[in-house]
């Protein structure tokens, strides 16, 4: 009888034992499960910033390849505005 009865208590230990390592396994588990949801929540933003980043490149290449002519136009445009205001401001001094 004693030892049924000390098979019945190793069971018993070995089945608790079990019990512990699944509830630690599935506490585990649900840990990394919500590490993996914000993992793939931060991959879309780093996704939608890199996207973000290349149209911003695609603009910015663009805008560099403006005719150097127009440039020069506009810098033109801009001298001559500016000596426009210089004789209103000396105007105005008189």
């Amino acid at each position: 009888m004693g030892d049924i009865n000390t098979l019945v208590n190793n069971l018993r230990k070995k089945t608790e034992r079990l019990v512990e390592k699944h509830q630690h396994i599935q506490s585990e588990n649900e840990q990394l499960s919500a590490k993996v949801l914000a993992l793939k929540e931060e991959l879309v933003q780093k996704s939608q910033q890199i996207e973000a980043l290349e149209n911003n490149l695609k603009l910015l290449k663009l805008a560099k390849s403006v005719d150097k002519e127009s440039t020069k136009d506009v810098k033109l445009k801009i001298n001559e505005m500016v000596r426009e205001i210089d004789k209103c401001i000396a105007k105005i001094s008189q």
